[in-house]
């Protein structure tokens, strides 16, 4: 039996963001920079030099103006090397629930006023 391409079995379409990021790195080594594509309210996909191993933990926190605190926890689930790595979330807040909902209820033209209101996005890999 064939498995269905991984589009096909997203619950949630994911939205694209391309938001800098500090990619940390369980090693102890110099933080990295990198780029949050895309987030849904089931998981996301960064890109960024250092990959990331398969079934990793990830940890993401980042701060929505004026005061939300987003933080999602999971796991990588698709490693593309130096093309960038998938996360699976296993916990959302309800802040980043709902940032969520917002930019996909946002218009084209609105989507850049709803992203520049994110500040410092982080993610953890252990």
């Amino acid at each position: 039996m064939r498995s269905m391409p991984a589009a096909e079995r997203r619950l949630h379409p994911r939205l694209p963001l391309n938001l800098s990021l500090t990619l940390v790195l369980a090693d102890g080594s110099e933080p990295q920079r990198g780029q949050l594509r895309d987030i849904s309210q089931g998981g996301c996909f960064f890109t960024a030099k250092a990959g990331a191993r398969r079934e990793g933990r990830v940890t993401m926190d980042f701060v929505v103006l004026p005061r939300s605190i987003c933080n999602a926890t999971g796991r990588v689930v698709r490693d593309e090397g130096a093309n960038g790595f998938g996360v699976e979330f296993g916990a959302v807040n309800p802040d980043l629930q709902r940032f969520v909902d917002e930019l996909a209820a946002a218009s084209p033209a609105d989507r850049p006023r709803v992203l520049s209101r994110v500040l410092d996005p982080e993610i953890h890999i252990a």
